[in-house]
């Protein structure tokens, strides 16, 4: 390049290069002040200025056109959450080697709580045998306990019988209906834990059909949830399961992405703080999926605070940009 190139910016048309003079070879305009220095004809240097001035854009752009994403840069400082709710579908369909990740990541997880008695939570199983709030068994309901010894007891040992063989001996008795009333689940939480930590594990699919009631997407209930700001829904959902129907296959991954779909709608009203993260199907990703999602859906330190708020952000981005 010759002592009379320079490399610059064109802040109109966007061309980046050598100009000789002031104007730009692309489209003419004066852009003799927007010359750059010689630092930033090093790629190491312009790549990531690039790359950043490319997220500050995209966010600027959405958290004016997208309520959600504004949403979460509102609650950037929101102080630390303090009532948890987890929910673990055990339906006919739920795979016992997955269940047992997510008992021992749960586990492991209320366990940083001992000792703080500020914190609080709940866990249920739901998808075990009978209709509406029969299919709901709770098993941990309580301040964080003080000592290790009571959480052993009172939490752990009581999280650990959640399984699904219930759920699969029910399906045997044609007296005892299996369901998984979801709506009915989140519909009854939110009520009961506003402003709440939800985080559920479930294929997403609302099956009500063989009880004499069945229960509608909880619209109203969710909008009402999300008027407070601290409150979120989280859901962990695997793959639902397939049979050898096409067509039955088909009708069941539309009822998850149906359910997904409405939700995320919500949200990227800005009515409602609801996120989505799909299970691994390879069984060896697992534990670190599950760990890495309760560290940020519920978060204990200050790290994890940090780590939740950013992700949070990147996460509701992504899905505004997915549309």
């Amino acid at each position: 390049m010759s002592k009379s190139d320079k490399y610059a910016f064109c802040p109109r048309c966007g061309y980046t290069g050598k100009i000789q003079g002031n104007a730009c070879p692309k489209c003419g305009s004066n852009i003799g002040k927007w010359v750059a220095p010689p630092f930033f004809k090093r790629k190491i240097v312009l790549i990531p200025l690039v790359v950043l001035i490319g997220i500050i854009g995209i966010s600027t752009y959405f958290s004016f056109t997208n309520k959600g994403v504004a949403a979460e840069f509102r609650h950037v400082r929101q102080p630390r959450p303090n009532v948890f709710y987890v929910g673990i579908d055990v339906s006919a369909t739920a795979r016992e080697e997955v269940l047992d990740k997510i008992k021992d990541g749960v586990i492991s997880r209320l366990k940083q709580f001992v000792g703080d008695e500020a914190v609080s939570y709940q866990v249920d199983s739901f998808g075990n045998p009978g209709c509406g709030n029969a299919s709901f068994r709770t098993l941990v309901s309580t301040q964080s306990p003080k000592e290790m010894s009571r959480f052993t007891v009172e939490v752990d040992e009581r999280i650990r019988t959640i399984s699904p063989k219930d759920a699969e001996a029910a399906a045997k008795n044609v007296k005892a209906y299996v369901t998984t009333p979801l709506h009915l689940l989140l519909e009854k939480v939110m009520k009961e834990k506003p402003g709440g930590r939800i985080i559920v594990f479930s294929d997403l699919m609302n099956d009500d059909s063989d009880c004499t009631r069945q229960y509608p997407f909880p619209e109203e209930a969710i909008i009402e949830f999300g008027k407070n700001p601290e409150g979120q829904l989280i859901f962990l959902y695997p793959s639902p399961a397939m049979v050898n129907t096409p067509e039955l296959n088909e009708k069941t991954l539309k009822q998850q992405q149906g359910f997904i779909r409405d939700m995320q709608k919500l949200s990227g009203e800005g009515k409602i703080r609801a996120f989505f993260y799909h299970m691994p199907d390879d069984l060896n990703k697992m534990d670190f999926f599950v760990k890495f999602q309760l560290q940020n859906s519920i978060p204990v330190t200050n790290f994890d605070i940090v780590v939740e708020r950013v992700s949070k952000v990147v996460d509701t981005i992504v899905s505004a940009v997915r549309g």
